[in-house]
Order: structure tokens, then C-alpha cells, then sequence
């Protein structure tokens, strides 16, 4: 009998009411959503864009270095000091692009990541669904447990926006003691 890996959501470690980024420039999130959570665009035009983000009043510059992770919605960031240690393990995975992050008026190197596995993870059985404009959209996902390919991690291959890691994620963080908050699914 397979096992089936431990799945897990992941976020940053500062808890607080404001602790994402917002787009510097608001005109390119269309652009960047599509490229980054749906995979859609061009690459090449989005290697061109200077892509900025300013970190929101729940960061500073003392806590900033205390997360690899920040939630945006146009795209996953993961620090520099993430890809210098594991990017070259998940680069089949994960392609990182990289960004600034503003924070306190200070420019720093981070990365925009784009997850290019895609596996059915999202349980569609047992997620709730709601209908806008006829048509069916995911409310709240539940993740299958069933999952026995070997990854570290994938978004859903319908349900894009939605990801997860696994164990192989998680413990290959907590080997190179990267920051990032794990939450069992």
C-alpha cells in the first residue's frame, strides 16, 4: 500500500492584519495574475516588466527578515535568501522572477514565482462551489488525501489558483531553516 504525502498551505510568519504586499503598479495586475496564478502570457514580456511590491504596514525592516514567504494576489513572493538556498532543488516545479518588495522606502530583492506543476489536488466532491453568473466557482477548497505522485509543490490543474505543498517542501525548508509557516490540510 502507497502513502500518500502530507499536504500543506503555507504563509508568512508575521501574523498580522496587514502582512501581504500590494503591486507598486496596479495597471499590471491583470497581466501579472494571469502569467503567475493562471499561466497564461508571455514570459518574455513579463521578464521586461519591472515588478515592484510594497510590502503593507504590518511589515518592517526588522521583520521583514524574519519570512521567506508573502502572500500577494498577483503572485507568490518567496525571499532571496529562499531561492539562493532551495531554488535550483525546485526549479522543475517553481520559476522565480525576480522583484523588488518595498518596504519602509527600502528596495529589496525578492522573487516572483510562477508554479508550473499541475495535478488534480483540490477534492471537487467535497469543496463548496457557488454560482455567479452561471457558472460554477470555487467557494472553499478541500484538498484530496489520496495524493500519491511525488512532488513538492502544484497548483491544481483547474482550480489554478489554488496550491499546495507537500512533506518534501516543508522538511527541505526546515533543513535550510527558511521562514515560512506550514498548515496541514
Amino acid at each position: 500500500m502507497k502513502m500518500s504525502q502530507k499536504l500543506y498551505t503555507i504563509d508568512t510568519t508575521l501574523f498580522h492584519p496587514n502582512n501581504g504586499a500590494i503591486l507598486k503598479d496596479t495597471s499590471i495586475h491583470k497581466e501579472l495574475f494571469r502569467f503567475f496564478k493562471m499561466n497564461l502570457g508571455d514570459e518574455e514580456k513579463i521578464k521586461k516588466i519591472k515588478i515592484e511590491f510594497i510590502a503593507r504596514e504590518g511589515y518592517t525592516l526588522k521583520n521583514i527578515e524574519k519570512t521567506d514567504f508573502i502572500f500577494t494576489f498577483s503572485a507568490l513572493l518567496f525571499s532571496k535568501r529562499f531561492v539562493d538556498k532551495i531554488g535550483e532543488i525546485l526549479e522543475e516545479e517553481m520559476h522565480f522572477f525576480p522583484c523588488k518588495v518595498i518596504c519602509e522606502d527600502v528596495s529589496l530583492d525578492w522573487y516572483a514565482t510562477k508554479i508550473t506543476n499541475l495535478f488534480p489536488i483540490v477534492d471537487e466532491s467535497l469543496s463548496t462551489y457557488e454560482v455567479s453568473d452561471g457558472e460554477k466557482v470555487l467557494e472553499w477548497a478541500k484538498y484530496r488525501t489520496d495524493i500519491e505522485e511525488k512532488f513538492y509543490i502544484a497548483k491544481d490543474h483547474k482550480e489554478m489558483a489554488y496550491f499546495v505543498v507537500t512533506d518534501l517542501f516543508k522538511n527541505l525548508c526546515d533543513k535550510n531553516e527558511l521562514k515560512i509557516v506550514f498548515k496541514e490540510v
